[in-house]
């Protein structure tokens, strides 16, 4: 049965390039691989200079997605789509097809419409359909928006999506200890004093999946994608080419988008070792003080066991669309994530995991329609149901 079912998979990968999807899911446009290359971003494109966000222009917590659509890569009021997304990803910042493809897949899940692609890239919008259930943008709380982030708050104190100029400034300082850029060994330093200060002062503090995911790989990026890039890859990471992405959501003059293409496996690798060159526990609070630590060590684990491990949970907690009626849209996700996502893992891929233990999200797995997590995600006396470590190439049990 799974090897037919591996087999199955295999088929909707074609050359790197998924195909056309089935059944309910025929209608929505699937990302193409877009041309690569060392060239300057944006230029004198005409159709991508900078423009503000009108008063109904949408923007989130992500800077790369804002700069996107401020620059007219997706459509500048901010409500996207699967394919729009993965392509701009791929022409803006020189990320791979699998890579962009791996990012927008999980955005849709987490916070759009299943069946026509959509989605914000702030919050909920009347923009953005309800076919199939709530679409609550990827401000929504604990997929892609974490405890802990570089630039925002935490969602228990406040406004998630505000900028904090102190939190900037604290970064830049950083930074300046190493030479003035935002490399591996500023993102590892930071990280771990966001999470510090969060676990101190957030009662409802949780450091599960998503954190380590998010936590890491969008530090990654701003050195990888963010940076002034060459020939041969991601280059300068300096204050003038980081700081107008955070600070003004645009593309620095000159700068030049990287060279070689960021690849999947190398975003999980590279985020295994940010986290292991300055670790923190998994776990969440239950109250100041009361710290429940995540059964599992991912200290362990190498970057194909990690990439295994972050899909199993992240589809585990991402699929909010269908928690309301999970056996009526089972199929749906299952066939999205089969014909998108899952062809990057299995053997023929990046990593060579298990996906059939992937493509049904746990009961405990969902949210509620204000978008706070439920069990899945945080502590519920002291456990953490449906998170584990499954091995590439296990058998399901």
């Amino acid at each position: 049965m799974y090897s037919r079912k591996r087999l199955q998979l295999t088929r909707l990968a074609v050359g790197g390039v998924l195909q056309p999807l089935t059944g309910v899911l025929a209608g929505l446009d699937v990302p193409t691989p877009q041309p690569q290359g060392h060239i300057i971003i944006p230029g004198d494109d005409p159709d991508h200079q900078f423009q503000a966000p009108g008063a109904t222009d949408v923007r989130g917590i992500c800077p790369t997605l804002n700069a996107l659509a401020n620059h007219g890569y997706i459509s500048r009021d901010g409500i996207t789509s699967f394919a729009e997304a993965a392509n701009a990803v791929q022409t803006g910042y020189g990320f791979g097809y699998g890579l962009s493809v791996f990012l927008s897949a999980l955005g849709l899940l987490a916070g759009g419409d299943l069946i026509t692609g959509k989605y914000s890239i702030g919050g909920a919008d009347s923009r953005v359909p309800n076919t199939i259930g709530p679409t609550l943008g990827l401000d929504k709380h604990g997929v892609f928006e974490i405890d802990g982030s570089i630039t925002r708050e935490d969602v228990h104190f406040g406004n998630n999506a505000n900028f904090l100029l102190q939190r900037w400034e604290e970064y830049v300082n950083i930074s300046n200890q190493y030479d003035g850029q935002f490399g591996a060994a500023t993102q590892a330093y930071d990280n771990g004093l966001r999470y510090d200060y969060s676990r101190e002062t957030n009662p409802e503090f949780l450091a599960g999946v998503a954190w380590f995911a998010v936590s890491h790989a969008e530090r990654v990026f701003v050195y990888e994608g963010l940076a002034n890039g060459t020939a041969t890859g991601a280059g300068d990471a300096n204050f003038a080419n980081i700081g107008p992405f955070f600070l003004n959501e645009t593309f620095p003059p000159e700068w030049f988008r990287r060279g070689v293409p960021f690849s999947l496996a190398g975003a999980f690798g590279e985020a295994a070792a940010l986290f292991l060159a300055n670790p923190r526990e998994l776990g969440g609070n239950e109250g100041l003080g009361n710290f429940v630590p995540l059964d599992t060590n991912i200290t362990s684990l190498t970057p194909a066991e990690l990439g295994c491990f972050v899909l199993e949970n992240f589809l585990d907690l991402a699929p909010n669309q269908i928690q309301p009626t999970v056996v009526n849209n089972l199929d749906t996700f299952s066939g999205f994530v089969k014909g998108t996502v899952a062809p990057f893992f299995i053997d023929d891929g990046y990593f060579n995991c298990n996906v059939t233990t992937f493509i049904e999200p746990s009961a405990s797995a969902g949210v509620n329609q204000t978008g706070s997590q439920s069990s899945s995600g945080s502590p519920v006396n002291g456990a953490y149901p449906g998170i584990g470590v499954i091995a590439p190439d296990s058998e399901p049990s």
